[in-house]
């Protein structure tokens, strides 16, 4: 299974990608409140999940 470092969009209206190739962040299914989830962020020498606010743009992978 891949998940590539595919930057994100921030909650502007500029549509901006930020650090393509450098950060890989995933929602995960489960929200932590009505404001925000779950995501999962990695660098080359970073791993983790943290609950930002859901209007991010972070991408989506299926996994089952």
């Amino acid at each position: 299974m891949e998940f590539p470092a595919v930057g994100w969009r921030n909650n502007d209206s500029s549509g901006t990608l930020y650090y393509a190739g450098v950060y890989g962040l995933y929602w995960s299914s489960v929200a932590y409140d009505s404001n925000y989830a779950y995501r999962l962020y990695f660098s080359s020498s970073d791993l983790g999940v943290i609950a930002p606010v859901r209007r991010n743009g972070f991408s989506v992978r299926c996994v089952r």
